[in-house]
């Protein structure tokens, strides 16, 4: 049992000052909050992002305020394109290696029952699904892929002109999303964030034994470019919404407390929690219940959803 995350405990940040970073989805959004965290804390930081134009001038405009940064072009959905930017990024590290990954990257879905669907008929079939395909193929296998090639390459020695920091064990960090502790109508949206959820279950004592951490970040409604219209939506009828900062926050601890590994964090609109999303914790059951039950109780009730 890894132990339950202490937040409250001050970091010493200098611990990633020229350590190598991979952020996916890195050109907008939360992607691009982290990556300008891990820059600012001395990071060389490669953006994987599949919009080029948008990730070049994210980089660019970086570069002006003195950030290490560096882009690749990449189809998170596509083995060899992540492959491409691992390589990238150890390339435009200091030591030629890879100390630190987020898989940030992701894409929202659509509701089970749509408003939109005609009354069932023989004479012409029902629609397929717009965003099922692209939503798991980015949101779950894209962030199988990284965490993945996190592992592979995390193994690769620093060059010889760089000392390998004893102290420091290379973290993983996946991107998942409070959906995926609740029952939600977006159905391929919560199933894509449960696979991350499952993913995270099924690797993290392997990756404690290879010496690695990974923790999940599971944030509620985030004002970001993504969820921007759904986040007016909420905070027209006074339900809370999150502060995109403390994802980008926790995602910095999560990369800087060596003590930290195997650990769901929460990112509600108050405050960041551990989740406890193990036996102990009854699967965050216990964790979940007392947040629907606090400040998410007037959103679910409305939207009539069942933990």
């Amino acid at each position: 049992m890894t132990p339950v995350a202490d937040l409250s405990k001050t970091l010493d940040l200098s611990i990633l000052r020229n350590k190598s970073a991979l952020v996916t989805g890195g050109a907008s959004g939360l992607g691009a909050l982290i990556a300008t965290s891990l820059a600012e804390n001395g990071a060389c930081v490669t953006i994987a992002d599949i919009n080029e134009e948008l990730a070049k001038e994210f980089v660019a405009a970086s570069s002006t305020k003195g950030l290490h940064l560096n882009y690749a072009s990449t189809d998170v959905t596509d083995w060899q394109s992540q492959v491409n930017a691992f390589k990238s990024a150890i390339e435009f590290s200091n030591g030629r290696s890879i100390d630190v990954v987020v898989a940030a990257a992701g894409v929202p879905g659509q509701a089970f029952i749509t408003q939109d669907e005609e009354p069932p008929s023989l004479e012409k079939d029902p629609p397929q699904p717009r965003s099922v395909g692209l939503n798991l193929d980015v949101n779950a296998k894209g962030v199988h892929y990284t965490s993945k090639l996190a592992q592979h390459y995390f193994a690769l020695p620093p060059s010889s002109e760089t000392k390998a920091a004893p102290d420091f064990r290379k973290a993983l960090v996946v991107i998942s999303s409070l959906a995926g502790y609740l029952e939600l109508e977006n159905v391929d949206y919560t199933a894509s964030k449960w696979a991350i959820r499952g993913l995270f279950r099924s690797i993290r004592s392997k990756m404690e034994d290879l010496g690695y951490r990974i923790n999940l970040i599971a944030p509620w409604i985030m004002d970001t470019p993504m969820s921007k219209d759904f986040a007016d939506m909420c905070r027209k009828f006074g339900f809370p919404v999150g502060d995109a900062d403390d994802v980008a926050k926790a995602v910095i601890r999560c990369a800087a407390d060596q003590t930290l590994y195997g650990r769901a964090l929460a990112i509600a609109p108050t405050k960041t929690f551990d989740l406890r999303d193990d036996l102990e914790g009854l699967n965050a059951g216990i964790k979940m219940k007392e947040f629907l039950e606090g400040e998410a109780k007037e959103f679910m009730e409305y939207f009539g959803q069942r933990v």
